[in-house]
């Protein structure tokens, strides 16, 4: 039987962010069992198994319901002109339970794009090099 422990899994999960220009590459993508990690900047790699706890999903699942995650468009998009000259996109594709998002950009962002990050940041404990620092 699965139980009700796989109740707090991702049925999907894949979300990339890039920075072109830079070099920089964060990507995760869910197995099944844990979240691989693959992250690239100059002169650096990492590639890593990522296993959250139960009650990390369930808060990062509570974020996304406050953030208003499964309501993003399925499209952000800004032409970079002279005045952009460095340039991010990013991609997600969640599904959990019935809920279902998929959503890209590039040089632009939902309002609660920011949040996204934060929580995801949170449920893996790798820290996301986003363009736009506070």
């Amino acid at each position: 039987g699965v139980g009700l422990l796989t109740v707090e899994y991702p049925v999907e999960f894949t979300f990339s962010y890039e920075i072109p220009g830079r070099g920089y590459l964060f990507s995760l993508t869910w197995d099944g069992e844990c979240l691989f990690l693959r992250e690239l900047a100059p002169g650096q790699e990492q590639q890593k198994e990522i296993s959250p706890e139960l009650d990390e999903w369930d808060e990062f699942w509570h974020r996304m319901d406050e953030i208003g995650l499964w309501a993003w468009y399925d499209e952000y998009m800004v032409s970079c002109d002279e005045a952009c000259l460095k340039g991010d996109e990013w991609e997600i594709n969640l599904v959990h339970g019935d809920m279902k998002v998929e959503s890209h950009g590039a040089n632009s962002y939902p309002t609660t794009f920011h949040q996204f990050l934060k929580a995801t940041e949170e449920l893996t404990g790798i820290i996301i090099e986003f363009i736009q620092q506070d």
